[in-house]
């Protein structure tokens, strides 16, 4: 039995709007069209996702070949809190046409590093209670009012 699967990575700014900065790792040199978006080649390697065991943070990688668009994009990326929507999808191994949705997964990008050849994009969940943000966000005065200012709440 043959099966076939492809990645589509569509890259969102910390508002939500789209950056354009869409890729797909399946179909060579095309670029293809997917749930109303387009998506470019970019041979990608993606991880999948891992849980720690407290079921808090959630963790994943992609890895690119490294060239000055990829650190540009992703550089860009770490800086401005982009999120990555990654669809997984059901390839028919014998026509390639789409089929159903395996996963579809949210993550922040969080940092990436690189050697001589490859760019490691690091993700993790958008919601992380350890670093406080939801995604990136602190709670401030200016967002949700008074905040206390001692380690004693009373409840009357």
């Amino acid at each position: 039995m043959s099966i076939a699967i492809g990645t589509y990575l569509k890259f969102i700014d910390a508002a939500g709007i789209d950056t354009g900065n869409n890729f797909q790792n399946f179909f060579q040199g095309e670029t293809r069209e997917y749930q109303g978006d387009t998506y470019i080649f970019g041979g990608f390697g993606f991880s999948g996702g891992t849980l720690d065991l407290e079921g808090g943070n959630i963790s994943a990688s992609l890895v690119f070949a490294l060239n000055e668009l990829a650190l540009s994009v992703f550089r860009q990326a770490t800086e401005q809190f982009w999120l990555v929507r990654i669809r997984t999808v059901w390839l028919d191994p014998d026509t390639f046409k789409e089929g159903n949705t395996f996963s579809e997964e949210l993550y922040a990008v969080t940092g990436f590093e690189h050697d001589l050849s490859r760019l490691s994009v690091r993700l993790s969940s958008p919601l992380d209670a350890v670093q406080e943000n939801a995604p990136r966000r602190t709670l401030t005065a200016d967002l949700v009012g008074a905040l206390p200012s001692t380690g004693q709440i009373s409840l009357n």
